[in-house]
C-alpha cells in the first residue's frame, strides 16, 4: 500500500476529485446571482487513475451516470442530479472512462475486475461500500467495506494495474467480468457483440471482446495467483479453458462470463496487470512488457512523474493554495482527453496517430484544443493528422469521436469545426501536410461534388437551421478562405469569401441578435448571440453600434435589467459552453474591465475546490481548460490568430513554449485588483487588449499593473476584425 502521495511539484495540487459530485458553490452575489443552468450543476468527472491522454483508466464502478462512478442517474436539464444509489459504493474496478460528460451514447467500462472473499464466486455482483479513499493523478484507492478489501490501482498508457489486500483469514479471489460494458440506470448497458478468452495457466488468459463495435484485446496476469478458471452466468466452468462467443449472438441475452483467479494463501494480495489493444494480443504482451516486474508502487511513481512534466508547462506563482490547487486541477482534466490511441487504429492496418474521445469538439474546440496546441505542437501535428485520416476513411470530419463504429457523431451540435480548428492549428505554427488537409476540407464539404448535408444547403440558401449553425458554418468558411489564402489555392479562397459574410442571415436586425425562430441546443438564442466572429465590426454595427452592443451585453450578463417586454435568456455561467466566450466580447467594444468583472465573477462564484468544486459538466476537459486560460489571463480566439488579454489571479505566470517562456507579470494580483492600468510587452507599453499570435510565443513578456477600479487602459483600441 503506497503510504505518501507521488508527485513532487505541480501535480501534488491536483485533485482528482473535483466535480465528481453536485456543484457546491460559492453563494454567488451581484450579477452571478442571476445566471441560469442549462445543464446538471455536476461535474460528472471520475477521480480514477490514468495518465496524460491516457489510452487506459481505471475506476471503481457503482454503473451510475455518466462515468460509472458516483451515485447519480440520469441528468440532462439545469436540476440536482438524482440519486440513484443511497450510499457510496462499487461493484468494482472497471476500465476505460469518460471525462466529464453529458449523455453521449457510449460510456465503456469494460473488464470489470471484483475481489471476493466468499466460497467459489460468492460475492460476485454484490456492491460495496467505498470508503478510505484516495487519489492523485496516476492513482486511486479504496476500500471494500463488506469484504474489507482494500485495493489500489495505477496506470500507464495501454495498461492498468491493480493490487487487492484481502484479510488475513481469507484467501482471497478476483473475478473479471469480460462481458461488462456501459452503465447500470436507464438501459445504458454495453453488450459484447462478439468475444473469446483463453487461459494459459493459474495466472494468466487472454482474449478479446467487441464493444460497440470495437475490439478490445486484453491480456491478464496475476501475480499471487495459484488457480485459475473461467466463469458463466456467476458460477464455475469446472475443466474448461477456453470460451467463445460468436458473432451473431443475442448479445442482450448472453449470460455474464469472464475469468477468476484465486491466491496462493490466505492473506496473499493478489496484483492484476492488465495490457489493452485494439489490434491484437501481441500488442497486449507489449503494454505489459513496458512494466515488466516493476512494482505497483514504482509504476504509481512514474505515472505521477508524467504528471509533473505535462503541468509543469505552466508554471504559476503567488496565489492562494485554493488557487492553486482550481488551477491544476484544471489543467489536469484539460489533459486527460482526448486519449490517445497511437498505433491502435481498429479500423486500420496502418500505424499512425489516433485518437477516441472528442466528447465532443462542441465542447473542445474555443479553449482546450488551443491550449494542447499551443503547449504542445507536436501533439498538435498528431491530431491534425487523425482528423485527415479519419475524413480520408469516413468520408467526412467528425463532430465528436467516440469508442464505437456509429456513423452518427451529433450533428445537431454544430457544423464545420474541424474547419475551425484546423485553420486555428494552421495559425498556431503546427507542422502538417496543409495541401492535403485543404484538399480534404474541399473535397469532403465544399466541392459542388457533395450534394447533401448543411455545407451544400448553406452553400445554396446562404443560411441553415438550426441558425447557430449558420455562424458555425460562417466561420468555417472564413477558416478555409485564410488556409486557401495562405496555400495559394485561389478557386477554394473565392468560393469561401462570400459564404464567411452570411453570419448575419442568421440574425434579427430590429433585436441585435440571433432570430428565435430556430431550437438551440442547450441554450436559448442568447447564449448563441455572443460569439466571437471575424466579423465583430459588421457584428457591432448589426447590433446598433458599440453603445448599443454594450448595453445588450450588459442585460445579457445582467448589469442592466431587461427592457420592457424584453425576455433576456442570461448567461449560462459556465454551466454550459455555448456562450463560454461571450465575456471577452466586451474588449471589442472598448470595455475590458467589464469582461473582467464577469471573468473574475465566474471564477469567485462559479468554481471551488472539492467534489463540488465544478459547475457543470466538465466536457472532456472543454470547461476546465476556459479556467486555466482565463486564470492566467489569456483567452484565445478559435480561428483567429488573436490572444486576448484578460485578468490574471496570479503574480506571474510562465508558459513553457518552443524558445523560452512567455511570461505574464501581474504587478499587484490580488482579489480585489481585477483592472488593468497599464500594460507593457517585451518592456514596450501596449495600449491594446489583445496580443497578435505572433507576439505570443517563448521569451516574450507580458507584464500588467492591476488596481481595484477601471482604467482607460485599451478603450481605445480593439481588437482586430477580418471581414469589415
Amino acid at each position: 500500500m503506497l503510504e505518501q502521495r507521488q508527485g513532487e511539484r505541480n501535480s501534488r495540487w491536483v485533485d482528482p476529485f473535483l466535480g465528481n459530485s453536485q456543484s457546491q458553490l460559492p453563494h454567488a452575489e451581484g450579477v452571478a446571482a442571476t445566471w441560469w443552468r442549462a445543464k446538471p450543476p455536476v461535474g460528472n468527472t471520475h477521480p480514477g487513475a490514468v495518465c496524460p491522454f491516457g489510452m487506459v483508466s481505471a475506476c471503481a464502478y457503482s454503473g451510475a451516470y455518466v462515468t460509472g462512478y458516483g451515485r447519480y442517474g440520469v441528468s440532462l436539464t439545469g436540476d440536482p442530479p438524482p440519486v440513484v444509489f443511497e450510499r457510496h459504493e462499487a461493484l468494482g474496478i472497471a476500465h476505460f472512462q469518460q471525462s466529464g460528460t453529458g449523455r453521449i451514447r457510449v460510456y465503456y467500462n469494460y473488464l470489470l475486475t471484483t475481489p471476493l472473499t466468499g466460497k467459489g464466486l460468492e460475492g460476485l455482483g454484490q456492491r460495496c461500500a467505498l470508503s478510505d479513499e484516495r487519489a492523485w493523478p496516476g492513482y486511486y484507492s479504496a476500500r471494500f467495506e463488506e469484504k474489507n478489501v482494500f485495493c489500489e490501482v495505477t496506470c500507464t498508457q495501454r495498461s492498468a494495474v491493480h493490487r487487492y489486500e484481502f484479510p488475513e483469514n481469507v484467501r482471497g479471489k478476483v473475478a473479471i467480468d469480460l462481458s461488462a460494458g456501459g452503465l447500470l440506470v436507464d438501459d445504458m448497458r454495453s453488450y459484447p457483440q462478439e468475444g473469446r478468452v483463453g487461459l494459459e495457466g493459474p495466472s494468466s488468459a487472454e482474449g478479446m471482446v467487441v464493444m460497440e463495435g470495437i475490439p478490445i484485446y486484453f491480456r491478464i496476469e496475476v501475480g499471487g495467483a495459484a488457480r485459475g478458471g473461467l466463469w458463466e452466468d456467476g458460477a464455475e466452468l469446472s475443466g474448461e479453458t477456453s470460451k467463445v462467443l460468436p458473432a451473431g449472438h443475442s448479445a442482450e441475452k448472453a449470460p455474464p462470463f469472464g475469468v477468476w483467479f484465486e491466491a496462493g494463501s490466505a492473506g496473499e494480495p493478489l496484483e492484476v496487470r492488465i495490457g489493452f489493444s485494439l489490434r491484437s494480443g501481441q500488442r497486449c504482451r507489449e503494454a505489459l512488457a513496458v512494466v515488466d516486474s516493476d512494482p505497483l508502487e514504482e509504476i504509481a511513481r512514474k505515472a505521477a512523474e508524467h504528471w509533473d512534466v505535462v503541468l509543469g508547462k505552466v508554471e504559476v506563482g503567488g496565489g492562494t493554495e485554493e488557487l492553486r490547487e482550481m488551477f491544476y486541477s484544471a489543467f489536469y482534466h484539460s489533459a486527460l482527453k482526448p486519449a490517445d490511441f497511437r498505433n491502435e487504429n481498429p479500423f486500420s492496418s496502418q500505424d499512425g496517430p489516433f485518437f477516441f474521445d472528442l466528447a465532443t469538439l462542441w465542447d473542445q474546440y474555443k479553449t482546450q484544443l488551443p491550449l494542447l496546441m499551443t503547449l504542445w505542437p507536436e501533439w498538435g501535428e498528431s491530431f491534425v493528422e487523425f482528423l485527415g485520416e479519419v475524413a480520408t476513411r469516413e468520408g467526412v470530419f467528425p463532430v465528436s469521436y467516440l469508442m464505437d463504429n456509429a456513423p452518427e457523431r451529433f450533428n445537431k451540435q454544430a457544423t464545420g469545426l474541424c474547419h475551425i480548428i484546423l485553420a486555428d492549428a494552421q495559425m498556431r505554427g503546427v507542422k502538417a501536410d496543409w495541401d492535403w488537409i485543404l484538399r480534404l476540407l474541399w473535397g469532403t464539404s465544399l466541392s459542388k461534388k457533395v450534394a447533401t448535408g448543411r455545407f451544400a444547403e448553406f452553400a445554396r440558401n446562404r443560411i441553415v437551421q438550426p441558425l447557430s449553425h449558420t455562424l458555425d458554418l460562417a466561420g468555417a468558411h472564413f477558416g478555409i478562405a485564410q488556409m486557401a489564402k495562405r496555400l495559394g489555392y485561389q478557386g477554394i479562397y473565392d468560393h469561401s469569401l462570400p459564404l464567411l459574410r452570411c453570419w448575419s442571415n442568421a440574425m434579427d436586425e430590429n433585436t441585435g441578435l440571433l432570430r428565435e425562430d430556430s431550437d438551440y441546443y442547450e441554450g436559448e438564442n442568447w447564449n448563441y448571440s455572443f460569439r466571437i466572429l471575424h466579423d465583430m465590426v459588421g457584428r457591432i454595427k448589426l447590433a446598433g453600434g458599440e453603445k448599443s452592443f454594450v448595453n445588450l451585453l450588459d442585460r445579457f450578463f445582467g448589469f442592466q435589467e431587461p427592457l420592457h417586454g424584453e425576455t433576456v435568456h442570461r448567461f449560462e455561467g459556465l454551466n454550459n459552453e455555448p456562450d463560454m466566450e461571450a465575456p471577452y466580447l466586451y474588449h471589442y467594444a472598448g470595455r475590458p474591465d467589464r469582461a473582467a468583472e464577469v471573468v473574475r465573477g465566474v471564477i469567485r462564484y462559479q468554481f471551488s475546490t472539492g467534489p463540488g468544486g465544478l459547475p457543470g459538466n466538465d466536457d472532456s476537459g472543454g470547461l476546465s481548460s476556459w479556467l486555466v486560460w482565463s486564470m492566467m489571463g489569456l483567452f484565445p480566439v478559435a480561428g483567429m490568430p488573436v490572444i486576448l488579454i484578460g485578468s490574471p489571479v496570479f503574480p506571474c505566470v510562465k508558459l513553457k513554449l518552443y524558445g523560452g517562456d512567455f511570461v505574464v507579470q501581474a504587478k499587484g494580483a490580488h482579489e480585489d485588483n481585477i483592472y488593468v492600468q497599464r500594460a507593457w510587452l517585451n518592456g514596450r507599453a501596449l495600449e491594446r487588449s489583445y496580443l497578435r499570435l505572433s507576439e505570443f510565443h517563448g521569451g516574450s513578456e507580458l507584464v500588467l499593473e492591476m488596481g481595484e477600479k477601471p482604467s482607460s487602459w485599451a478603450k481605445e483600441s480593439r481588437p482586430p476584425s477580418f471581414v469589415s
